[in-house]
């Protein structure tokens, strides 16, 4: 029987992460995600997907791919760029995110918060 960190895992869940943590955990939480999931993956072609689960868009266009920030369901505006087709680039567009991430606090996403309370 697997343990409930192994299903929590395998679900992508993350408990760390509670309704009170502010936009920053969320973020960095999310990223964390994303590059354990890079980490898994050998060939670009395993970024293709049928729904946009992660923060890299499931198809490329013309030789490159979406890569945009998102945290409780929504992209960041103004946090999406567009990589090189490529493992390497997704992966780099992913951990830029995140080291800026990690140089925020949660008053540099208090912009965002009020703009997802417009909604």
């Amino acid at each position: 029987m697997p343990t409930l960190d192994e299903l929590l895992k395998k679900y992508n869940i993350d408990a760390t992460v509670n309704p009170q943590s502010g936009p920053r955990a969320k973020l960095l939480s999310q990223a964390n995600r994303m590059l354990e999931q890079l980490a898994k993956y050998k060939t670009e072609q395993e970024l293709d997907g049928v729904t946009t689960q992660y923060w890299w868009a499931p198809q490329s266009v013309d030789g490159k791919r979406r890569v945009s920030a998102r945290y409780s369901g929504k992209v960041v505006e103004g946090m999406a760029v567009y990589a090189d087709n490529t493992l390497e680039a997704v992966k780099a567009a992913v951990d830029t995110f995140r080291k800026l991430v990690e140089e925020s606090d949660d008053a540099t996403w208090a912009h965002e918060e009020e703009r997802r309370k417009k909604k």
